[in-house]
């Protein structure tokens, strides 16, 4: 046992040999933050008889350190021919827990009034999340609904689904509005992200949940090593005006294939600005069946390419970075050029400052993908374009390229459509089994 002076001159000693001993690290510390706020749509249908609302709006999704809180807003527009009437049931408005997550009247983790198991938030009741902030909302009146969430303990990423309804008598129209809340860990970095969405291959119709909304979407998703990507033309070489088109089903079935999609951009009959170009495109196309490029000058450009060569796929930013590499005359068996590339390496690309206003209108959007394993041909419903890349992401894929949508989408598989059948097209993309 060490006592008295001989302890202080062994810590005399200790500091000679080593110096003084080291401050203590200092800990992370945990910061929350809000995303962006969610803007009200252009414009509302109002006046429909009965209780009726419509989503106008709202706040930031949240990032939070374990246990903390923050305050939510959404509005609703009342769309419908009667008042909201607060304290009058029937006739009260308020917002109630939905599905998936935590599902229709079901207690969430993320808030509530302290019963089964929620956390007191001040919420109405566990499934009830907020009410009317006005005693009287009108036809054409907004109401501002706000309530608070608090982060589960266990980090995490956690979605609270609501809708609007009258108590006592019906529920109003359910826009898939939900708050996604990415739960930090203690020292503030951020959770792996969650597995994608499941997807069955073949065929299916998914609601695809992101940070931007719910979405259906039209999938054929496939293994890469059961079939083969082609893409093809209407044109054997370049058209400026009046071009061949054909329908989707007979691309497929010209070519065998199993299932297959609209392609490029095009210039329709049906646009003014299109006169002089009709069913013209500006992108270049790899033909598979003729094993040669068409429009083959538009390589040396922005937009975003697609390159397969057998069952393996490249994906570029830019067309040109292609074009003029090592590898462009090196065979392949499809490829496609597009405005513009949407994802890549698993990251959701940036194109806020490329999109055009068109893009930003919420309306079908199509898209080709892969991952390491599957090949996805994809069309989500009244989307913008940065609201299609959420979706492929929410789905796993890790590239992807934009493709046509609107009045041109088309998804045709094993005989029949799934969506369109829409324009006549100048290309496709088809996939093909052995």
């Amino acid at each position: 046992m060490v006592k008295g002076s001989a302890l202080a001159a062994l810590l005399v000693v200790a500091t000679l040999l080593f110096g003084p001993a080291a401050p203590p690290a200092a800990a992370a510390t945990c910061t929350g933050s809000t995303g962006p706020g969610i803007p009200p749509p252009a414009s509302l249908p109002s006046g429909i008889p009965g209780f009726h609302a419509q989503w106008y709006g709202q706040s930031g999704y949240p990032t939070l350190c374990p246990g903390q809180q923050s305050t939510a807003t959404v509005a609703y527009y009342n769309a419908g021919s009667q008042g909201w009437v607060s304290g009058r049931l029937g006739q009260v408005a308020y917002l109630g827990t939905w599905g998936p997550e935590p599902g229709q009247d079901q207690a969430s983790p993320l808030g509530g009034d302290g019963a089964l198991g929620s956390p007191s938030t001040g919420w109405p009741r566990y499934n009830r999340i907020a009410i009317q902030p006005a005693s009287y909302v009108a036809p054409g009146q907004v109401a501002w609904f706000q309530f608070t969430i608090q982060a589960p303990l266990v980090p995490g990423y956690y979605r609270l689904y609501l809708r609007p309804l009258i108590e006592g008598a019906t529920w109003m129209e359910d826009f898939g509005v939900f708050w996604l809340v990415t739960v930090l860990n203690p020292d503030g970095t951020v959770p792996p992200q969650p597995a994608g969405v499941y997807s069955p291959t073949g065929s299916s119709t998914l609601s695809v949940p992101t940070a931007a909304g719910t979405f259906t979407t039209h999938l054929i998703k496939e293994r890469r090593s059961d079939v083969t990507i082609r893409t093809v033309t209407a044109n054997a070489s370049y058209c400026a005006n009046n071009c061949p088109v054909k329908p989707l089903d007979q691309y497929a079935t010209a070519d065998h294939a199993y299932a297959a999609i609209h392609g490029t951009y095009l210039c329709p009959p049906d646009y003014a600005a299109c006169a002089t170009k009709v069913n013209s495109y500006d992108y270049a196309m790899y033909n598979s069946d003729l094993a040669t490029w068409i429009n083959k000058p538009a390589l040396v450009g922005q937009n975003g390419l697609a390159i397969f060569n057998g069952k393996t796929a490249t994906y570029y930013r830019r067309a040109y970075v292609y074009a003029q590499g090592p590898t462009a005359n090196d065979p392949i068996t499809a490829g496609i050029s597009m405005f513009m590339l949407l994802m890549q390496g698993g990251a959701v690309l940036d194109i806020s400052a490329e999109q055009t206003a068109k893009q930003t209108e919420r309306e079908l959007k199509g898209a080709l993908g892969t991952d390491d394993t599957y090949v996805y041909l994809v069309i989500t419903e009244n989307a913008s374009l940065q609201e299609s890349q959420l979706v492929l992401q929410a789905l796993g894929v890790k590239d992807a390229l934009n493709l046509d949508g609107g009045g041109t989408a088309a998804m045709w598989i094993q005989g029949q459509y799934t969506v369109g059948p829409g324009r006549l097209l100048p290309n496709a993309i088809l996939l093909t089994k052995p």
